[in-house]
């Protein structure tokens, strides 16, 4: 029914342009034909295309042009002809809503297309491989990205920018950050470069490339408010980023140094057991038997309840047991030999309380979960 719909639209806007007086379209018209923009058959979309861009001037709506536009753009990959779309808009309908909003696509295409269409070809190309690249072969989208970089056509630097945004999507950082460094060189004027920087900045902060990331943020223009915030939001996250690294490389030498110490409390222990008992430190202690049902219970909740928080309470837990088995056997074979065990047990309360410490801290930053945490205590948990 909807193709039917939009062969009869075509016919009776057809027969309007040559017998009807200048009016606005009817809006069953235009209803049919904004459905026909967003049918699956790619067919039926050029048909509603041709249909509105076939309306005499003054007669067609300016949202159905925009909408023709955009169709144009994200259905047909047609940049050139989308172009010719908006500046109908702009240039009939200058004072509607959406003559903004095509004047800034048409300042989009047109540094793409170029002033004399000389672009258009490499622009659809561009278009076409922006909407393949999620299914094609990654070796396949650089290719073609980077001969659309090299080729000598308007857009080039948008080409450039986009593959370095698509390789920092695809995990490829070090790839991403050349092929920033590429527009920033090449195009060193262009609106490219300033992206391309804030880009490498960003891509610097995901390698955890502080220095380099504090490096191309001070490079970012401070002419504007909006500029001089993002430089300050992106030297702010360099910073956070380097403490944090600090911290959970002091977290693992805490933790370290807690496990050596627990290690040689048990083995003088066991040096000091009978020859035939030494072994007998193997076996879990009553604190194993107490503590190991709570952390299975705890991984469990989390595995069900919320899974991106289920390694953190994995790792934590298991930590836990194991210092705990640690922990209690050392203290069992002291109390078997009939030492005292008042001071050695202040001394692994103090190694636990720093070890499990030390585990949360690295959970949480390697999980990706600290900024969820700091979130959650500021604004309270998501309903």
């Amino acid at each position: 029914m909807r193709w039917l719909t939009t062969l009869l639209v075509v016919g009776c806007v057809a027969r309007g342009a040559s017998a009807a007086p200048p009016s606005e379209p009817p809006d069953p018209i235009s209803r049919a034909l904004v459905d026909a923009l967003g049918a699956e058959d790619v067919r039926q979309v050029e048909h509603a295309i041709t249909a509105i861009t076939r309306l005499p001037a003054g007669e067609a709506d300016p949202d159905l042009l925009f909408a023709a536009g955009r169709a144009c753009e994200d259905r047909l990959l047609d940049p050139a002809h989308a172009l010719a779309i908006y500046e109908r808009v702009v240039a009939e309908h200058p004072g509607a809503r959406v003559a903004t909003a095509a004047a800034h696509r048409i300042a989009v295409l047109r540094g793409l297309v170029g002033p004399h269409g000389e672009g258009a070809s490499h622009a659809a190309e561009l278009a076409q491989l922006i909407a393949q690249a999620d299914r094609a072969p990654a070796a396949e989208v650089l290719r073609r990205g980077e001969a659309l970089a090299a080729a000598a056509w308007p857009g080039a630097p948008a080409a450039a920018l986009w593959l370095a945004d698509w390789l920092r999507r695809s995990g490829q950082l070090a790839a991403a950050q050349a092929h920033y460094a590429v527009v920033t060189t090449r195009w060193p004027a262009s609106p490219e470069a300033a992206a391309a920087l804030r880009g490498g900045a960003g891509c610097a902060l995901e390698a955890h490339a502080w220095s380099l990331a504090e490096d191309l943020a001070n490079r970012l223009s401070t002419a504007e408010a909006a500029d001089r915030s993002t430089r300050d939001e992106l030297l702010a996250a360099a910073a956070r980023g380097r403490r944090r690294d600090r911290g959970y490389v002091a977290a693992w030498l805490a933790i370290a140094g807690a496990l050596a110490a627990l290690l040689g409390s048990l083995g003088e222990a066991v040096r000091r057991s009978p020859t035939g008992t030494r072994w007998a430190a193997l076996r879990p202690p009553i604190e194993v038997v107490f503590v190991g049902p709570i952390a299975a219970v705890l991984l469990g909740v989390a595995c069900t309840a919320h899974r991106a928080i289920a390694p953190a309470v994995a790792l934590i837990a298991g930590g836990g047991v194991a210092l705990a088995w640690l922990s209690g056997a050392t203290l069992e074979r002291v109390r078997a030999q009939g030492r005292s065990r008042g001071l050695r047990s202040a001394a692994h309360l103090i190694a636990c309380l720093v070890a499990v410490a030390g585990l949360g801290y690295v959970a949480l930053i390697h999980g990706g979960l600290l900024d969820l945490l700091v979130e959650t205590v500021r604004f309270g948990p998501e309903h």
